[in-house]
């Protein structure tokens, strides 16, 4: 007997408040430890790096106050600002933080290698597994993810095709293939930039990670901007709006207010 698909349940229509993880000690740690997966790195001198866009400069230096300690710095000829943490007392907090909920190999090795014997701290889990009762993802894709809305017309049907999209690119596969596992989806590897592309794909998929974000909150200025408007999007598609020239015409301004801030025209960029 044929099994039969359960229908999607729709996406409430009400946007939850933003949630902030500061003051609970473990989400925060799960978070830092996303952001730092994605894009961050414990130095060969016993350091931590996080990178931010220069847009989000602000988060930079939340982080900062939240974990007590480290400089926000410009980066040289780059639209980028580094959280540098090098202090000992500083380093052994972030580190407190984030044990056993990294989950990249190369920041677990990094982790182990790098701080441990320098510091005489625990070591971290060599463990990969996602777990999606944690805002780690919403660390990750803070670092290493984009929303889109792409707008296709079609002649043959005199109608504008709508596709939305969530996206993460990194260098390694293994992180990716769980979120492909978790949403659905595309995961791809292009060639010219050595790089692993996961893509949501569908409406259902791109209905998940959304989901996901109602929970745990991005943090990210301009990523949680952007979820605000992709979902605005999903709503109007959702409800079968877009395929009304009023809700053509909704979609088309949230298409360009997305535009707008992966253009950096409406947050201001700000030196450290």
């Amino acid at each position: 007997m044929e099994k039969t698909k359960k229908p999607l349940r729709k996406l409430s229509k009400h946007k939850p408040k933003k949630k902030k993880f500061y003051a609970d000690q473990n989400l925060f740690g799960h978070y830092l430890a996303g952001l730092i997966d994605g894009d961050g790195h414990f130095s060969t001198i016993g350091g931590c790096v996080i990178s931010f866009s220069s847009k989000d400069v602000s988060l930079a230096r939340q982080l900062r106050t939240e974990v007590g300690f480290g400089t926000v710095r410009k980066v040289k000829n780059k639209q980028a600002v580094n959280l540098v943490i090098s202090t000992r007392v500083g380093v052994v907090r972030v580190a407190d933080l984030v044990r056993d909920k990294l989950k990249h190999p190369n920041k677990i090795m990094q982790f182990n290698e790098r701080l441990t014997s320098r510091y005489l701290l625990n070591p971290t889990a060599e463990d990969s597994t996602l777990n999606w009762d944690t805002p780690w993802f919403s660390g990750f894709f803070d670092a290493d993810g984009s929303f889109s809305i792409r707008l296709v017309p079609r002649s043959n049907r005199k109608i504008t095709e709508v596709r939305l999209l969530a996206r993460v690119d990194q260098k390694r596969s293994i992180l990716l293939q769980q979120i492909k596992k978790r949403f659905s989806g595309y995961l791809g590897y292009r060639k010219s930039q050595d790089t692993y592309s996961y893509s949501s794909v569908s409406f259902s998929n791109f209905s998940k990670v959304l989901r996901y974000f109602d929970r745990f909150s991005l943090q990210s200025p301009t990523k949680y901007l952007s979820y605000e408007y992709a979902r605005k999007a999903f709503l109007t598609v959702q409800t079968k709006e877009h395929l009304t020239e009023k809700g053509l015409k909704k979609v088309e301004s949230y298409h360009k207010r997305l535009s707008e801030i992966k253009n950096k025209s409406m947050i201001e960029s700000h030196h450290p």
